[in-house]
């Protein structure tokens, strides 16, 4: 089930013992299953639910992004409901801020987490989804895919938030689009956006390569997809989303401009640069009227 953004909008407190590390020890899935069992008979907390909802989103998250307290953080580490990446707070640190991602200042620690076995197991009892995996044996770069991908979809909820617009945002195996049990397009996000009756979703690409290729190949995919006509009722839309697409490299920006050119579709296709989103995630380019628009419905 998509996640309610504006109940997962709890900022992260920051406490005392900033610098102090939880130690986990290793579980045994029956062992896993058996603490499942007892938080589900005690009854799971809000911050619970918002915690696990938020992770099977966006599948990776730094510490300051997840919305409960560092201390609820280091206690969900400790009982394997979060997995710690691999990564030291300075060097991830480093690379938010390479990428161009803001990093609040007063985020003491940047560690990144994702689902535990625990966390894994809450997440398909409490919102029957299973999550996305294989990120505890990534390097880093790779990782930073995911983290740009869900800053950008949580800077454009915050944006809808503040308008009264209610961000619901699917994980990634809900936003797959499928055709005979085969995938047949797998966005990065789809998020969808609701009030007084009105909806608007978005689905949304991130290109960390310096390479048109990609970009020409994601038109085609899209176009195939909407022919397909497989998402009206998977996604439940009457129209077919728009793409947003940022990429690191104007390169990328070229190849979705000159495929769109040269490819007659129906797909609405918009382009910017991470750098320049952070500046303004609300002007987009239309990569079929060549001009920068307005693309929400709260603007």
């Amino acid at each position: 089930m998509p996640i309610d953004l504006s109940i997962t909008n709890t900022p992260n407190k920051s406490d005392l013992n900033k610098n102090k590390h939880s130690i986990i020890s290793p579980l045994s899935p029956e062992e896993s299953r058996a603490i499942v069992r007892r938080i589900l008979e005690t009854g799971a907390s809000e911050s619970l639910r918002r915690a696990v909802g938020m992770m099977l989103a966006a599948g990776i998250l730094p510490q300051y992004r997840i919305p409960v307290s560092d201390r609820t953080v280091r206690l969900y580490h400790k009982q394997r409901i979060l997995d710690r990446l691999p990564y030291v707070s300075a060097e991830i640190r480093a690379t938010l801020l390479s990428y161009g991602l803001p990093v609040p200042e007063d985020a003491q620690r940047s560690l990144v987490y994702t689902l535990g076995p625990v966390g894994a197991a809450l997440a398909q009892e409490m919102f029957g989804v299973v999550p996305a995996s294989g990120y505890l044996g990534a390097p880093l770069e790779r990782l930073m895919h995911d983290i740009a991908v869900n800053e950008v979809v949580l800077r454009i909820s915050e944006s809808a938030l503040a308008a009264g617009w209610k961000p619901l945002w699917s994980s990634k195996y809900e936003g797959t689009l499928w055709k005979d049990k085969l995938a047949i397009l797998e966005p990065d996000a789809f998020v969808r956006f609701k009030k007084d009756g009105q909806e608007q979703a978005y689905l949304i690409e991130y290109h960390n390569e310096d390479k048109r290729t990609r970009a020409a190949g994601k038109v085609r995919k899209y176009e195939a997809a909407f022919q397909s006509r497989m998402w009206e009722e998977q996604w439940e839309v009457e129209t077919f989303p728009p793409v947003l697409a940022v990429y690191r490299e104007g390169i990328v920006g070229k190849g979705y401009n000159d495929e769109v050119a040269t490819t007659p579709g129906k797909v609405q296709f918009f382009g910017r640069s991470l750098e320049g989103f952070f500046q303004d995630e609300n002007s987009w380019y239309d990569f079929r009227k060549k001009q920068k628009v307005k693309i929400f419905p709260w603007l």
